[in-house]
């Protein structure tokens, strides 16, 4: 399947009504929690901590109730341009716009350090364009 690149140049800042955390190379169990919540395999310690080592990604976790219901990251791939990526809620906290909290809170990140956003998703994940042209994001193509 192809993937549908999107890029966002500025960002009119929206509040997060949510609690999103940024999660340090000592909080692989956090993330673990969540992927269990998506019915996803855990992410190895080592794997996690490398990521950060290397500077790959770097993840938040939104939460509802206590609950970590949504998460994303930002992929640094270039001086000019930082992907958000790796957006995911948990299927019992779908349909509440917890995928576009997370995106809105990445983008604005993203924009503050200086560089373009940009997403990228299936050309089938319908939901997931949805979310990102919601955000202000436009087709890279």
């Amino acid at each position: 399947m192809a993937e549908i690149i999107h890029c966002l140049k500025s960002y009119d800042t929206v509040p997060c009504r949510s609690k999103i955390v940024w999660l340090t190379q000592e909080d692989a169990a956090l993330l673990n929690e969540h992927l269990a919540l998506c019915g996803q395999k855990p992410m190895a310690e080592k794997r996690f901590r490398d990521m950060y080592r290397k500077g790959t990604a770097r993840y938040c976790l939104l939460y509802c109730d206590g609950v970590p219901a949504a998460r994303g990251a930002v992929e640094p791939y270039s001086d000019e341009a930082w992907e958000a990526g790796d957006i995911r809620t948990a299927r019992t906290y779908r349909g509440r716009g917890l995928a576009k909290e997370i995106l809105r809170f990445l983008s604005a990140y993203i924009i503050e350090q200086g560089r373009t956003a940009t997403c990228r998703t299936e050309e089938t994940n319908i939901a997931m364009q949805k979310v990102m042209r919601a955000v202000g994001y436009v087709s890279g193509d």
